[in-house]
């Protein structure tokens, strides 16, 4: 089956062979022809199986069938016909621009807006009032551009209203927010939910809170996994202390145990900070997404990752951490107390509408890091989807370092279904790697963290765009912010950046030696041996020091000239004595013929100096 089977648009189509989809996935081939025949859709699939295009395929063709039907010059053109909401920014950047690769050859007849772009609604406002076709957006974001007069939904206009991860958008807060969106809305429209776990309490109070009566279309995969089948993606978990989780990351990334670009989750901010810098310790490049960063520099960053330019990628999925979504049963909903507020104002601390394990298209990473085990099983689901996208291979490892994990991994198992493979790996054979690591984590202190959180600010302020006109009248904050001094900067090792030969495990040490392994290889010093000095036997050892070379060639090798090919090695009167001793035989006859004329006489000066000896005294 191909997308020629349903009918296109052949605009669509090109934009369709462009993005290279030969064929629809099978969840598109179920939700396409029920979209594009008006139905409401309740679609469940796993991560990775093409949702996003399911719903926005027939979403821009029906679309196209529209405005090709109508004049050119008729102003019913312009009206709003499509909404698409996700509960993260990350979310809706993705959709939007999944809709902008499919509306690459009808550009002039649909336009799509991010409304999650910019936190102002002034900014999008000249473009909302032109009334876009398909407008994307959080449910306060849009909320908000509504009661601002930006965004009309018209009764008779309004088609379709998208849900993406359906199941997360009350629980991350936005139910009374969805609610008064929804009194602003048509009372008739096409409604379509889609999400990879479709809990059943939050499905389906948001179900009625959008359509009261209706009748539903439900597309569920015959497949019972969660996630793909141990062929595909292979999962692991390795029990370890709260300092193994640092050796044995750095150990798999240095002994090339793990290849390909990785994504590495933590739970908080803090420990994402604090894993970077301890990588920077040992010379490993990689890039931290968290909820403090500005939407353009996440999105940038996440562009960065695509491209190849970083292979290890760590984010902090606050969404989860600070208890947005509980365990399976609790449909996210948190308890009352103290700590329900004490989680709130952490909250606070970053972007409310941050999310990156949900459904951002992190392309070709080979490996998900659970370098510390999430608030949830779902949440669980979603990280190590990240990987083995579209058919691909991947592999999932999971730290295990307390009871209160043990108690997680055992709701994840239950969840998708299988065991996770225990991840054999001898921890006596790491003591080096231990006492290495041991180093780098003392050089990453509290104030070193706090201090790389800080520069990352001064960082964005500088980058900033709304501060541009700030800087141009008040230069003197600029040159402040730019010459301002870090206090406390993680101590970098430069020994560390090296694996010594001898450290690594001997069942690995063919693997890493081979392909170079990053450890650092002795230079054989040419004074006493060979490769690298311009005289001597090519390497071989003298009792001379290995060399035969003239006083020129010294002089050169030592001051950088061309005698030698070896380091300059300063060399004292009596080494150069030495060698020029080695190599003239005749000097030590010269040595004694200058001796015995220096004391008076030729021959006989050395007669009289030798009868001079003390001689024993007769007792």
């Amino acid at each position: 089956m191909e997308f020629e089977s349903f009918s296109l648009n052949p605009a669509l189509l090109s934009a369709i062979s462009d993005l290279n989809w030969f064929e629809p996935t099978e969840i598109q081939r179920h939700v396409i022809p029920l979209i594009l025949d008006g139905k409401n859709v309740l679609a469940w699939a796993r991560t990775g199986s093409g949702k996003t295009g399911a719903f926005a395929v027939p979403i821009v063709e029906k679309i196209l069938q529209i405005k090709m039907a109508l004049p050119e010059d008729s102003a019913e053109r312009a009206a709003t016909r499509a909404l698409i909401l996700a509960p993260t920014k990350e979310l809706c950047a993705q959709a939007a621009g999944a809709v902008a690769q499919l509306t690459a050859y009808c550009s002039r007849l649909i336009r799509c807006v991010d409304a999650s772009a910019h936190a102002s609604t002034d900014v999008l406002r000249p473009q909302l009032l032109e009334r876009p076709d398909i407008v994307v957006g959080t449910p306060s974001g849009l909320l908000a551009h509504v009661n601002a007069g930006s965004l009309t939904l018209e009764p008779d206009k309004l088609l379709t209203v998208v849900v993406d991860e359906a199941d997360l958008v009350f629980s991350f807060g936005y139910e009374e927010d969805f609610k008064q969106l929804r009194q602003l809305m048509p009372a008739k429209f096409q409604a379509i939910l889609v999400s990879a776990t479709l809990g059943s309490g939050d499905v389906k109070r948001l179900r009625k809170a959008l359509l009261k009566a209706g009748v539903w279309s439900r597309v569920e995969l015959t497949e019972s996994a969660l996630l793909p089948g141990p062929d595909q993606l292979l999962q692991y978990s390795v029990r370890c202390s709260e300092e193994d989780r640092f050796v044995l990351l750095y150990s798999l990334i240095k002994l090339r145990l793990i290849r390909g670009k990785s994504l590495i989750f933590v739970n908080t901010v803090d420990r994402g900070y604090r894993v970077k810098l301890f990588l920077e310790q040992f010379a490993i490049r990689s890039v931290l997404l968290n909820s403090e960063l500005p939407l353009a520099t996440r999105c940038h960053v996440v562009q960065q990752f695509n491209k190849g330019l970083y292979d290890i990628l760590i984010a902090s999925d606050r969404s989860f951490s600070d208890g947005q979504a509980g365990d399976d049963g609790d449909n996210g909903r948190q308890e009352d107390g103290p700590s329900k507020q004490k989680k709130r104002r952490v909250r606070q601390q970053g972007d409310r509408e941050f999310g990156v394990s949900r459904g951002v298209d992190f392309q070709l990473v080979s490996n998900v890091i659970n370098f510390e085990l999430p608030a949830s099983a779902k949440a669980y689901v979603h990280r190590v989807g990240r990987t083995s996208r579209a058919g691909q291979q991947g592999t999932a490892l999971s730290f295990v370092a307390s009871e209160q994990d043990s108690d997680k991994l055992a709701k994840i198992e239950a969840l998708v279904g299988q065991e996770l493979r225990p991840f054999q790996f001898r921890m006596e054979e790491l003591d080096g790697f231990r006492y290495r690591a041991r180093d780098a984590m003392r050089a990453v202190t509290s104030a070193a963290v706090r201090e790389s959180r800080v520069r990352e600010i001064r960082q964005e302020l500088l980058n900033s765009a709304k501060l541009r006109a700030h800087f141009a009248d008040n230069p003197r904050d600029l040159h402040l912010l730019r010459h301002d001094k870090e206090l406390h900067t993680a101590r970098v090792q430069a020994h560390l950046r090296h694996v010594p030969e001898y450290i690594v495990p001997d069942a690995l040490r063919d693997i890493v030696t081979g392909g170079g392994g990053g450890h650092k290889r002795r230079r054989r010093n040419p004074r006493f041996g060979g490769g690298g000095g311009g005289g001597g036997g090519a390497g071989k050892e003298t009792k001379s020091g290995g060399a035969s070379s003239t006083d020129k060639e010294i002089k050169g090798r030592r001051f950088g000239g061309s005698g030698g090919a070896g380091p300059s090695i300063p060399m004292t009167a009596d080494q150069r004595r030495r060698q020029r001793k080695a190599a003239d035989p005749l000097y030590s006859a010269r040595a004694a013929l200058q001796l015995g004329r220096r004391a008076g006489g030729s021959g006989g000066g050395a007669k009289r100096h030798q009868k001079k000896k003390p001689t024993k005294s007769k007792v």
